[in-house]
């Protein structure tokens, strides 16, 4: 972030913070990466994540196989067969070889859109929870973990919210 970003965004904290504290206003903040890495729902959508690239690994593996066999295959013929046969089997490597890069992007793909997918599933279902808290707690602002500077532990909300949220969401559908 540049140099002026950061003074406005210190300027604009610094702000709210002395109107909340005029006001008598709690602010606690909440550690989203504990939540999504430790919540029993994160766990478990970390788990079905885990195993779709452990599945997806195991694809390209025999695909790179295949491609290094082709290879050695041509190699080992390069004297015994024509400039033409050559060629098509060099073609053939070629083809197999962008259906590769084409199927590891798409894994990829496939996987960022499980997790900010899931995330988002996630933080639909912790935004009443959130409220709800704030509420009976009478807090006016909860921050992320990461926006806070510094901040006394006991404003960390974040294990009690990973506790309601364990016992209201177990786990979610993916895939």
């Amino acid at each position: 972030m540049s140099l002026i970003k950061k003074t406005f965004f210190i300027f604009i904290l610094s702000i709210i913070s002395s109107n909340l504290l005029a006001n008598n206003s709690k602010v606690v903040f909440i550690d989203m990466d504990k939540l999504l890495n430790n919540s029993i729902v994160g766990k478990s959508v970390n788990k079905t994540i885990g195993s779709i690239i452990e599945k997806n690994k195991l694809e390209k593996e025999n695909l790179e196989k295949d491609i290094k066999a082709d290879d050695e295959k041509i190699s080992s013929q390069k004297n015994i067969l024509n400039d033409e046969e050559i060629k098509k089997m060099v073609d053939d490597l070629n083809i197999k070889i962008k259906n590769y890069q084409k199927i590891v992007s798409e894994h990829k793909k496939n996987v960022q859109k499980i997790k900010v997918d899931s995330s988002a599933i996630i933080l639909e279902n912790l935004k009443p929870i959130l409220s709800e808290y704030s509420d009976k707690n009478s807090i006016s602002m909860v921050l992320q973990k990461k926006d806070v500077i510094i901040g006394k532990n006991d404003l960390n909300i974040t294990e009690d919210i990973i506790k309601i949220l364990d016992n209201r969401l177990k786990k979610i559908d993916i895939e």
